[in-house]
């Protein structure tokens, strides 16, 4: 996971604190990767709703 994000920002992501905490969680084992994908889904159309610039975001 930490490679993939590292990976993204290489290529010009920008990666948010919430995503890496979210993704801190699913390393450690306290939520699932369902549960990952679930809360990225989420946030995305949180971002969209609200016309964000940052649309790429995690």
């Amino acid at each position: 996971m930490r490679e993939a994000i590292h990976s993204g920002e290489m290529e010009g992501a920008w990666v948010s604190e919430e995503f890496r905490a979210d993704a801190e969680a699913y390393i450690v084992g306290e939520i699932a990767i369902g549960e990952l994908v679930e809360r990225t889904k989420k946030r995305w159309a949180i971002h969209r709703e609200a016309g964000s610039r940052d649309e790429g975001a995690f």
